[in-house]
């Protein structure tokens, strides 16, 4: 990244949120709250009954709740949409770009490497999703090339409904190791469903880059404290992320 794409992603820090490392109220998931004692949160509890899998981890480089500045870019930089911005779309390439300069090779390792990229298909938006071009634009630093693997299908597909015919592959994806990367990711329906389509055709899916995990804070209290605790800790983009143990931060 050139010095004016690193001074301004490091202005728009300041509207990011860490995701958390590990604790016993953080899903090991998706890095949401989840009530002391149970190995879950609430979503992924319900993804792999409705899926009957495992569910597949959930990178995050950002937390975000509504409403936010961040929201506001991850809702409105599509085209199309009611108040379409599109300078948000390159604001989100920016955050991608230095994220992925920052840390890509270290996710690559963390990951046990992976030959594919995808972008989960939008549940009613017609391809290509407007993440891709955000990644084609911005060159943003995946460890391979992006490729279109899935396309939706005809199973319903909602908040809080996963379904295991949501997609399917558009190619032959037998021992390919797919990285999945969305712009939010809020119950996980989308994602997990689209990486069980995946792993039904033969694929390995490590994990699922995520550009923001919401958080609802005002659902409980503990959701709140832990977006509080959260959001007390500024976020740096040259700070080791809460995946990465191989050095402190």
């Amino acid at each position: 990244m050139n010095s004016r794409s690193i001074s301004l992603s490091d202005k728009l820090a300041a509207k990011l949120v860490p995701p958390p490392p590990d604790a016993s109220d953080v899903c090991p998931i998706c890095r949401s709250w989840r009530p002391l004692g149970d190995d879950l949160c609430g979503n992924c509890h319900q993804n792999e009954d409705l899926l009957g899998r495992a569910c597949t981890l959930v990178v995050p480089i950002s937390l975000y709740c509504k409403p936010s500045t961040l929201r506001d870019w991850l809702t409105f930089y599509k085209p199309g949409d009611e108040e379409y911005h599109p300078d948000f779309a390159d604001l989100l390439g920016v955050l991608l770009a230095r994220f992925m300069g920052e840390h890509g090779d270290a996710l690559d390792r963390f990951l046990g490497g992976y030959d594919s990229a995808c972008v989960v298909p939008s549940s009613e938006r017609a391809p290509p999703h407007p993440l891709v071009e955000i990644l084609d634009a911005h060159v943003i630093r995946l460890a391979t090339r992006l490729e279109q693997l899935l396309a939706r299908g005809p199973g319903e597909l909602g908040h809080r409904r996963p379904n295991v015919d949501a997609f399917e592959p558009t190619k032959d994806v037998t021992g390919r190791r797919v990285l999945l990367v969305d712009d939010v990711y809020t119950t996980g329906a989308r994602a997990q469903s689209a990486a069980c389509a995946l792993e039904r055709a033969g694929a390995r899916v490590p994990a699922v880059l995520v550009i923001a995990r919401r958080i609802n804070p005002e659902w409980r209290p503990e959701v709140s404290a832990l977006w509080e605790r959260q959001r007390a800790s500024p976020f740096k983009f040259t700070a080791a992320p809460f995946w990465d143990r191989s050095r402190s931060t």
